[in-house]
């Protein structure tokens, strides 16, 4: 199961950095509902132990592939969906803690922190905030790859070049073109 979870996890290394590169806010979220799908798969496959982050990231890639058909219309999805997606990100939590039968502090609570800044983070139509709160939530998914057992190598590679691109993005549009305004952010 260790070469299938590297491979699901390696496709979501490439789809995530290509995300952070991009321009438009449909853009980057589509690109994070495929590479959550494949971190999502790569962590059911490796161990039962890492199903919480599984299957959190399984609701976030549910949840960013309804905001893109949002955001490619050039809408904001409805308040409502965020609220939905809020208790499915913690039931979904709760309920891999009870499959479980005891709790892992502090391993079993970091997908729901960092589902929480990545739920900010895909219900905004700012790609500068967007970038910003992905910073924190990928923070999260690094510990909680290094906490995983065994070590979640493809997740943590995905997620360390992930935050390189991040920064990368966060620098070059958010930082040297900071007096430029991307239609995105003009709309608002």
């Amino acid at each position: 199961m260790t070469t299938l979870s590297l491979i699901f996890g390696y496709t979501a290394t490439a789809l995530s950095i290509i995300g952070f590169q991009l321009k438009k806010q449909w853009q980057i979220i589509l690109s994070q509902s495929i590479s959550n799908l494949m971190v999502a798969l790569s962590y059911i496959v490796l161990d039962i132990s890492n199903m919480a982050g599984g299957i959190v990231c399984m609701v976030g890639a549910l949840h960013t592939f309804i905001n893109f058909l949002f955001f490619r219309r050039d809408q904001m999805p409805p308040k409502v969906i965020k609220y939905i997606f809020l208790i499915l990100y913690l039931s979904s939590s709760a309920f891999t803690i009870y499959l479980a039968g005891s709790v892992n502090f502090p391993y079993d609570f970091i997908p729901p922190a960092a589902s929480i800044f990545f739920l900010l983070g895909v219900s905004t139509k700012n790609p500068k905030t967007t970038r910003g709160l992905f910073f924190v939530n990928i923070l999260f998914w690094i510990t909680y790859d290094l906490l995983a057992s065994p070590i979640a190598l493809a997740n943590l590679c995905t997620h360390l070049l992930t935050f390189a691109s991040l920064v990368a993005g966060i620098i070059r549009y958010d930082i040297l073109k900071k007096g430029e305004k991307t239609p995105e952010e003009s709309n608002l």
